[in-house]
């Protein structure tokens, strides 16, 4: 398992964005396919942009035909990953070729409807992994390349009369495995020389009682109506002709046929397998998106009981305060008050800055007043100086009273 601190230097390397979901992402996937590891590789991308990408290469085991074998792939991880779907390729060796199919082109770049409908956390590096290995049992991306192989001068079946001569036999037993399936076979090789392609076999002698003219190569026993004066024991039959090679024939073509539905019915159990692993993949992206929707929607219905409930409050004291101004106004009607009598201040204090105060504005008002008048020539100039003293004297009186009282009280002077 590689460290934490290498693969967030290969990460830094290669700029990935979302570091933190990435790593748990590729630790998963690499947890589970210990085959595979990450690296910082130069990539050309299908838009002809080369850049440095973390590259996820290595092998991932597969089941085909029977046989154990192991997969090169090379995953390379977008900057944004795993928001979005990497881009796969089959990474064949000088003794491979690749199969080309609806999944794998001649470049080697896999497709698959599981890369189509990427949307994470849905979908990640581990599950796409486990749909390679599906898509690689159902049909497998590549195949070895044997070298020509030598003809031999042994006597194949195709020397038996009645056999085809170009029926395809599986691999013997003592021929070398490659580890990967192995390209279309050729027929039994042909005699080289002049060796003629039937076995030397003794002409029949004239006497002979095989109409075939062919002799086996076991001795003749003799037969039921030729009874020896030696032997009083039934005669053994004779075994029919070409016995063993019918079998063998038989035998393969029951395996070939075995070997057929086999491939059959796990090609459909693996489709079977497939689409259900992709509808539980949809379910539990669809699960998910309920379970936020529900803790939205509960989170919304708190904020309402809550609100309500603050409504209702102040509802409560709007209708107390209402019921009280209400009482006030029943109260109050058929009184005839003085707006004077209903203001007054807090402590005598304030009551006498508050009436001296009032007192100086009234003065002004009263000069003002009297200056109308004295322009007006209602009163005459000796009138207005008399007046205006006195009122000038009462103004300067109040206002040194109200500015005492406001140092008293702890407020700032008022000047004129």
């Amino acid at each position: 398992m590689m460290s934490d601190d290498l693969l967030n230097g290969l990460m830094r390397q290669t700029r990935m964005s979302f570091v933190d979901a990435a790593k748990n992402d590729i630790k998963g996937a690499l947890s589970n396919f210990s085959d595979l590891s990450p690296k910082a590789q130069l990539h050309v991308f299908p838009d002809n942009t080369r850049r440095n990408a973390l590259t996820l290469a290595g092998t991932i085991p597969i089941s085909y035909r029977g046989a154990r074998y192991h997969i090169p792939i090379a995953l390379y991880l977008m900057e944004n990953h795993p928001y979005s779907p990497p881009y796969c390729y089959v990474c064949p060796t000088s003794n491979m070729k690749i199969r080309v199919s609806g999944r794998v082109d001649e470049a080697g770049r896999i497709y698959l409807p599981y890369l189509n409908e990427w949307r994470f956390p849905g979908s990640d590096t581990y599950g796409l992994l486990q749909v390679l290995t599906f898509a690689f049992e159902e049909n497998c991306p590549v195949f070895s390349v044997k070298p020509g192989a030598e003809s031999t001068n042994k006597p194949n079946d195709s020397n038996i009369p009645g056999k085809t001569r170009n029926f395809m036999l599986p691999h013997s037993s003592g021929s070398v495995t490659t580890p990967y399936p192995a390209s279309q076979p050729s027929g039994f090789p042909v005699p080289s020389g002049n060796q003629s392609p039937y076995p030397s076999v003794p002409m029949p002698n004239a006497m002979s009682s095989d109409p075939g003219g062919y002799k086996a190569p076991y001795p003749v026993y003799p037969s039921m109506g030729m009874p020896t004066p030696f032997d009083s024991a039934p005669p053994i039959p004779v075994p029919p002709r070409h016995s063993s090679a019918s079998y063998d024939y038989a035998k393969q073509v029951r395996n070939s046929l075995l070997t057929a539905i086999e491939e059959k019915l796990n090609k459909r159990i693996r489709e079977k397998y497939g689409y259900m692993i992709e509808d539980s993949q949809r379910l539990d992206i669809c699960l998910s998106e309920m379970r936020t929707g529900q803790k939205q929607l509960r989170d919304s219905l708190e904020r309402a009981e809550r609100e309500q409930r603050e409504i209702e409050l102040m509802l409560s004291v709007y209708n107390n305060r209402k019921r009280e101004l209400t009482e006030a106004l029943k109260a109050g009607e058929g009184t005839d008050d003085e707006i004077d009598s209903s203001i007054d201040a807090f402590t005598p204090l304030h009551r006498q800055i508050f009436d001296n105060y009032a007192k100086d504005l009234t003065m002004d008002d009263v000069i003002y007043h009297l200056t109308v008048a004295m322009r007006k020539k209602v009163i005459s100039l000796q009138q207005y100086l008399t007046l205006v003293r006195q009122c000038a004297r009462s103004k300067f009186f109040a206002v040194v009273t109200m500015n005492k009282a406001r140092e008293v009280a702890g407020l700032p002077p008022i000047t004129q």
